[in-house]
């Protein structure tokens, strides 16, 4: 058999090849240039970030102009020198682009800088079961080892086989991003934005639903309408920090009971913002802010009063990031209009 490799990814990446460049001359076979005529083409890739999984795919359809056929495959590094076969698959290369496609197409968010993006299989493993960590005053993710290799070995079967986002780890980014004030601002979008595309993949494998990546203020969504007003809450409280004030605003710490008791807390939180901040907004902005709330209570009202008091779904995670979005955006756009 003549066989091509093409390596993407780390060193460890470039050892696996070697030892498969060995083992398949071992038995015989002949290897090729990726670019020449071969029986079997094997890229090999870690496939767990959106870069080496793009490259991934551009070495895919090469290989798809000359051979009909493709086998996907994924290997671990069981011990030093040795390679373990985690996931093994045959179909069209076709099938398999378009299942990549497809998954892509579920499970992505929009980003507040990069537009719609699908996270990477690595990311999402570190925003279910990542711990926050922090290094040289940043907060990040860290993920134990064995941990992430097998939940990105899930993901990729998911991915490759069509399968259900697994509602385990849903939950767990759902969970993580509900505690947003252990993070500081960077990794805080990456977990809301990760939970955003993964819940928004699982709603609708499980459901059949399909969330939307646009602000609906009419939303018939109680959790959506609550996650929306603590999105407000938050800006309302950061538009009268000094430039240089850290402080973490009162949605923020307050998110977790938020969450378990919407009703309770965000009266709370509504109490503090009309002593100490609502009166610090420029007419302007209180103006704004009145029309935005009102619109908010009322959909909110609409609902049965025991509906308003539950805890919340998940679902609050999508207005809550949809209306912040919207406000920030807002906000630039009134900001460079004044500059004017």
């Amino acid at each position: 058999m003549r066989a091509a490799i093409y390596t993407l990814g780390c060193k460890v990446n470039q050892y696996e090849t070697q030892a498969m460049e060995q083992e398949l001359r071992r038995r015989g076979h002949e290897l090729v240039d990726f670019e020449d005529s071969a029986d079997a083409y094997i890229i090999n890739t870690c496939s767990v970030t959106a870069v080496s999984d793009k490259k991934s795919r551009q070495m895919i359809r090469r290989a798809r102009r000359r051979s009909p056929g493709a086998v996907v495959a994924a290997f671990d590094a069981a011990t030093s020198g040795r390679l373990s076969l985690t996931y093994y698959s045959e179909l069209p290369v076709s099938d398999f682009l378009e299942r990549l496609h497809n998954w892509d197409a579920l499970c992505c968010w929009e980003h507040s800088s990069f537009g719609i993006q699908s996270p990477s299989l690595s990311q999402i493993a570190d925003c279910a079961f990542g711990t926050v960590r922090v290094s040289d005053k940043h907060t990040k993710l860290e993920t134990d080892e064995r941990v992430m290799l097998q939940q990105v070995q899930r993901l990729l079967s998911c991915r490759v086989d069509r399968g259900k986002m697994p509602a385990d780890i849903a939950r767990a980014a759902a969970a993580k991003a509900s505690n947003l004030q252990i993070m500081d601002a960077a990794l805080r979008e990456t977990v809301l934005f990760t939970a955003c595309a993964v819940l928004r993949k699982y709603k609708y494998d499980w459901y059949k639903e399909e969330w939307g990546m646009a602000l609906e203020p009419q939303k018939k969504d109680v959790s959506y309408q609550y996650g929306r007003l603590l999105a407000v809450f938050e800006k309302l409280e950061r538009d009268t920090y000094d430039p240089n004030e850290q402080r973490e605003p009162n949605a923020i710490r307050m998110q977790s009971v938020f969450a378990k008791r919407p009703l309770y807390a965000s009266r709370i939180i509504w109490e503090q913002l009309k002593k100490a901040y609502y009166p610090k907004l420029k007419p302007g902005a209180r103006t704004k802010y009145d029309r935005i709330i009102e619109q908010i209570i009322q959909e909110i009202s609409s609902f049965p009063q025991a509906e308003q008091e539950e805890a919340l779904k998940d679902t609050y995670l999508f207005g809550y990031y949809l209306q912040r979005s919207a406000l920030y955006t807002s906000g630039k756009t009134e900001n460079s209009q004044e500059e004017e």
